[in-house]
């Protein structure tokens, strides 16, 4: 793990009056169609939560990288992820969320099980009540993806056999959480909002520690802001902790919540950590509560944010319904004012003076991090 409070990288070297990643890169299509391509189709990303089919039978079609995919829960309830597509002529199967326990495409009724099995032929050999043989059948299943779970969240990798697992991938950080059990997550409260920006936007922004106590006066003071360490666990792990953000803040909650699990090391009530998971996933721990920023790009200028509030499984009860409301609040509040701020940069970057934009190396070293992340990426794909 690498902890500090100055980057000694591209900051030192690049020309202050020059931004890492120019502004064409959150405005044109081709480095959009770039990013969808190496980063989002070729490396584990986040693809959708594990609540959104949460019951076996259940099941819900998601996008990732501009390819439709579906989760789906069977019977004996294990998650699965497939390609949303009937394996007959090739339509969506699915468009809405369902909780039937079965998938019927509805262009010529072949039905699947949420194991992906194929169920149903009508007429297969244009006699009523035929079917394939069984090995025709297995063949004809639904196409499965890689898929590996974390934290409530569901990843995919789209790019054939993955380079490694997730988990040696998020080993920095799950090791500094090892005291946090999030296999006891319990939703607490849930949004959706499309924001007019690039996907990269929202990253610099959460990872942007300098606008919390002017947009966001109320969760602390700029001297809050001073408290607080760059984290850089890996090339794809970045963000910061706040040793004393927790017990620096009012709090959030009259009826405090439990801890997440029973291991939560002392000094872990007033620290909060922030890091952002490449390219996709913004996460947020406190002791008794859990956050995550996760997003699907929709265009070069337009993001699909999914936020998501969890606190232990212990608090799930009607004792805790106003604490959980009540965070639930404070939190949507912070990301609400985050979105103008986001649309703005994005109107931004449409001037070429928005080439000429300041990095301050005191503030935005982690913020570079990110950045250099993604423009090693283009100059591969020859975005240079």
């Amino acid at each position: 793990m690498t902890v500090q409070t100055r980057y000694a990288g591209p900051l030192d070297t690049w020309p202050a009056d020059r931004s890492i990643l120019p502004a064409h890169t959150y405005l044109d299509q081709a480095v959009y169609e770039t990013e969808v391509r190496e980063i989002f189709q070729g490396r584990w990303v986040w693809a959708g939560f594990e609540h959104w089919a949460g019951t076996p039978g259940d099941s819900r079609p998601i996008t990732v990288a501009g390819r439709p995919l579906l989760l789906a829960r069977d019977k004996q309830g294990v998650l699965r992820v497939f390609h949303n597509l009937c394996r007959h002529r090739g339509l969506v199967l699915s468009e809405e969320p369902s909780t039937r326990g079965r998938l019927r495409c509805p262009y010529h009724y072949w039905t699947f099980n949420l194991d992906g099995s194929l169920c149903g032929t009508p007429y297969w050999d244009r006699t009523k009540g035929s079917a394939p043989d069984d090995e025709t059948r297995d063949r004809l299943s639904l196409l499965p993806v890689h898929h590996a779970t974390w934290a409530g969240m569901v990843f995919v990798h789209l790019g054939g056999e993955p380079e490694a697992p997730l988990t040696d991938l998020l080993a920095p950080l799950t090791e500094r959480w090892a005291g946090v059990d999030l296999t006891r997550l319990h939703l607490a409260g849930e949004r959706r909002y499309e924001i007019q920006a690039n996907w990269k936007l929202p990253v610099e922004n959460f990872l942007d520690f300098y606008h919390l106590p002017f947009v966001h006066p109320q969760v602390g003071p700029a001297a809050a802001a001073l408290d607080i360490h760059d984290v850089a666990l890996s090339a794809d792990i970045v963000g910061g902790c706040y040793p004393r953000g927790a017990s620096g803040k009012a709090d959030k909650t009259e009826v405090p919540l439990p801890r997440l699990g029973d291991g939560v090391p002392d000094d872990f009530l007033e620290r909060q950590e922030l890091y952002a998971l490449f390219p996709n996933a913004l996460v947020f721990l406190e002791a008794d509560w859990f956050q995550v920023i996760a997003f699907e790009p929709a265009g070069p200028e337009a993001t699909v944010e999914h936020m998501a509030v969890f606190v232990d499984a212990t608090a799930a009860g009607d004792g805790f319904a106003a604490a959980r409301a009540s965070l639930c609040e404070v939190l949507f509040e912070v990301n609400d004012q985050d979105v103008p701020i986001l649309e703005r940069m994005q109107r931004g970057r449409r001037s070429p003076a928005a080439d000429h934009n300041h990095l301050d190396p005191h503030w935005d070293q982690i913020s570079a991090r990110f950045q250099v992340r993604v423009a090693e990426i283009l100059e591969a794909a020859g975005h240079g």
